[in-house]
């Protein structure tokens, strides 16, 4: 279950900094094989053949799986299955739309919810950490039952729902072991990476990666492209800025102070709202490992202090290393951290609702880095630290 704070902040650290990353819009697709052009979203394909059938592909080059997913999505009316399976020998077949499903990733939650499908789902990994109002009350009332995550599935629990499908995120080593053990039981797997694109249109694009599975793609299409086209032009308030504030970003993490690249997620959003990260590599979407020391001697010349990890206050900051205390940004108080809709279980809506509201987000970074483009507005997913 991707959604406790820490381990949201632990875990994007760690995939950011794997091998094999693909900057901002390296998939185009053959229109030839009647594939689809993903305009910014690198780690999945959907192809169309003559006959209507669509073919999803994942491809896992983040982890250790060398190998694409594939998976034929039949509509329900269509012929029996038999004779698409030989057609498609190493496609998982799943009918659609598709009627239960179980999401492991408080991140999928959104992208259902705006396809308009939430009565589909029937479960969910770690019900504590999610931050939609209305999903919360349907787990309260018995119609969402919590699962339980990775070694604490109940696997009972979960054979009874009997889902057409489970939406899970996928990581290398022994945390997938319970991804096999549920396909073993005869249950769909898919393993979305939304949580791995580097670039925020990029993880909002998987609106139609799930539009597909309920054969909703025309909505699908409408709702990316609206959300799409109002980051782009919130982007383009920031050219109007006549100068780009250096932002330190992120908190020692074990000693450790991740940077992330030029074509990383938060970078991405940093860069579009007319800023420059501090130490972030030109040209790369891994995150780095700096010592401390290496971070301090850069952060005497940051203008704003960006997502120091889990700190609410500068009194927490400040206390946590005493290094920061005589730092300029600090001391002129201009830190903000992205936990303003933190829920009190530890649930981040940064990282749920915000995927299907980069504009959004955008929005705040301009309001905070930028405040003379615009006219003054609420922050929406972060807070000013006191």
């Amino acid at each position: 279950m991707i959604s406790n704070r820490i381990k949201i902040v632990t875990l994007l650290l760690l995939l950011s900094s794997c091998g094999g990353q693909k900057k901002e819009s390296d998939i185009k697709l053959d229109e030839e094989n009647n594939k689809s052009n993903n305009e910014y979203a690198s780690y999945f394909e959907i192809a169309i053949n003559n006959n209507s059938d669509k073919i999803i592909t994942i491809d896992e080059a983040w982890s250790t799986n060398i190998e694409k997913s594939s998976y034929l999505l039949l509509k329900n009316n269509k012929e029996t299955t038999k004779k698409k399976s030989s057609i498609y020998p190493n496609s998982t077949v799943i009918k659609t739309p598709v009627k239960k499903i179980i999401c492991m990733s408080t991140s999928h939650l959104p992208f259902i919810k705006l396809l308009g499908e939430s009565a589909s789902i029937v479960a969910v990994s770690g019900a504590k950490y999610i931050s939609d109002a209305e999903i919360k009350e349907s787990i309260n009332e018995g119609l969402i039952i919590d699962i339980g995550y990775e070694a604490s599935i109940n696997y009972e629990v979960l054979m009874k729902l009997n889902p057409n499908v489970i939406f899970t995120y996928g990581v290398s080593g022994e945390n997938n072991q319970y991804i096999e053990k549920i396909k073993q039981a005869g249950i769909n797997v898919v393993v979305v990476s939304d949580y791995v694109e580097n670039h925020p249109l990029g993880k909002l694009e998987y609106l139609k990666f799930f539009g597909a599975f309920f054969n909703k793609e025309e909505l699908a299409d409408s709702l990316y492209n609206t959300i799409k086209n109002r980051y782009l032009e919130t982007k383009s308030k920031a050219t109007r800025a006549t100068k780009r504030p250096k932002v330190l970003l992120n908190a020692p993490w074990k000693d450790a102070w991740y940077i992330p690249g030029e074509y990383n997620y938060m970078s991405k959003l940093i860069k579009d709202a007319g800023a420059d990260v501090l130490l972030s590599k030109p040209g790369e979407s891994h995150s780095y490992t700096y010592s401390i020391e290496n971070i301090i001697k850069e952060a005497y010349s940051a203008d704003y202090w960006l997502n120091p990890n889990f700190y609410s206050t500068l009194k927490e900051l400040k206390n946590s290393n005493p290094v920061f205390t005589n730092l300029p940004v600090l001391e002129k108080g201009k830190v903000y951290n992205n936990n303003n809709r933190d829920t009190p279980g530890g649930g981040s809506d940064f990282w749920e609702r915000g995927v299907v509201e980069p504009d959004v987000i955008l929005q705040d970074l301009i309001n905070i880095l930028h405040p003379e483009l615009v006219n003054k507005k609420e922050l929406v997913y972060y807070k000013l630290l006191k």
